[in-house]
């Protein structure tokens, strides 16, 4: 999902089991990576009992915008971090020392908490990268997709390459002290957790036949959907969309079976659609216009995005259902339909500076800020008051917003 210099194929009409023409694609390829050090003077160690810097480590892909503001605002505040994309990240040199952290001036080496009191709680490790030595205390992990790093002529080779750097980010992220964005439940997870938890969901079924699906469906209209994500990489940086399609049930009536499962949901009449962030227990939310799904991507001027305030259903609704799913950050995707909630999904990567852009504001890009801010110091033992958020606003001022997935 990225701005629209990043799309090709912008006519047509996609959807999960339907053949269309042209598709949606979304082309990376060539977009320059990096590894990205903030402070960039954070230099090589030249002892091997060097002590370890604490430091927030940011892991997503070329393009994306979202940590690019994210770091730019923790410099800010004092928080150092690196930030990696997979695109990139087998250039780097790499070793890794796992054990128990025992705080500042441990055996180890790494630089924690003053109190004598342990960084974090548990286990963590102590990085060197490209000659830095760095002792994580957050890990955030996003669009950090192996089928994402580059192929070689090997594809034995290739495939053990980029399995290994994402075992690695995925572990990291269970060793630090925290990490972000939580759990990943599931679409299937999603719908079952939140009609158990009394939060309305469509009525879904999941099948290889969507005729089937359709004739047990009532109203004019249903939803099909794929079961894992939008897009598929069909090679390293190449991404075509398959979107959520409304359709007219009769004419999926008509469609024949296939060879993977596909949701097929009702279409559910609604007042509103509601995009709403979930960051460390705060809430964002923004009123979506746009004519169908794919909108965002297929013609973006005529999407309408506005801040409002979560109502208080919905924002009971995402507040219980990050606590049931253990998510520190998630994108909901909400109805309103007079007084009632419905639940769509919840995006574990979902994108944020599109919809800040278009709404106007940074209120996700604070969030984020001051929630990992705030899982740093934790990590280091230190309890300080948070910065204001006015300070954290002025500090993105001019954030970026080019690249940004939506």
């Amino acid at each position: 999902m990225l701005s629209a210099a990043g799309v090709s194929g912008v006519s047509g009409t996609a959807g999960p089991g339907r053949s269309y023409d042209p598709p949606l694609t979304v082309d990376l390829r060539g977009t320059p990576g990096s590894v990205s050090w903030r402070p960039v003077d954070i230099g090589p160690y030249t002892e091997p009992d060097a002590v370890a810097l604490p430091c927030v480590v940011l892991a997503d892909r070329a393009g994306c915008a979202e940590f690019a503001v994210l770091q730019d605002a923790l410099h800010h505040l004092g928080v150092p971090s690196v930030r990696v994309d997979a695109e990139t990240i087998a250039s780097l040199r790499l070793s890794a020392t796992v054990s128990a952290t025992v705080g500042a001036g441990d055996a180890n080496g790494v630089a924690g908490s003053t109190t004598g009191r342990p960084t974090g709680g548990g286990m963590c490790g102590v990085l060197d990268l490209d000659g830095r030595r760095i002792a994580p205390t957050v890990v955030w992990a996003r669009h950090f997709s192996p089928r994402a790093m580059p192929a070689t002529a090997d594809a034995v080779e290739t495939l053990l390459r980029a399995e290994s750097w994402h075992a690695l980010v995925r572990q990291l992220c269970s060793l630090a002290p925290a990490s972000l964005p939580g759990n990943r439940p599931g679409r299937l997870e999603q719908l079952a957790g939140a009609a158990r938890a009394g939060v309305r969901v469509p009525r879904t079924v999941v099948t290889t036949s969507p005729a089937e699906a359709a004739a047990a469906m009532d109203g004019p209209r249903v939803v099909v959907k794929v079961v894992e994500e939008h897009f598929v990489e069909t090679e390293p940086g190449l991404l075509t969309g398959v979107f959520p399609e409304v359709a007219a049930r009769e004419e999926v009536l008509r469609r024949p079976a296939l060879d993977y499962p596909v949701i097929v949901q009702e279409y559910v009449e609604h007042d509103a659609e509601l995009r709403v962030y979930h960051v460390a227990g705060a809430l964002h939310a923004y009123a979506v216009g746009k004519r169908s799904p794919d909108s965002p991507w297929r013609e973006e001027d005529e999407v309408t995005v506005t801040p409002v305030a979560a109502p208080p259903a919905a924002a009971d609704a995402v507040r219980r259902l990050a606590g049931l799913w253990g998510m520190t950050y998630g994108a909901f995707d909400l109805l309103l339909r007079k007084d009632e909630v419905v639940f769509l999904e919840v995006n574990a990567d979902g994108d944020w500076r599109w919809f800040e852009a278009k709404a106007g504001g940074h209120a996700v890009s604070t969030a984020a800020a001051l929630a990992t801010r705030t899982l740093h110091l934790a990590a280091l033992g230190n309890a300080v008051p948070p910065a204001p958020l006015d300070l954290v606003d002025f500090l993105l001022l001019g954030a970026r917003t080019a690249g940004s997935l939506r």
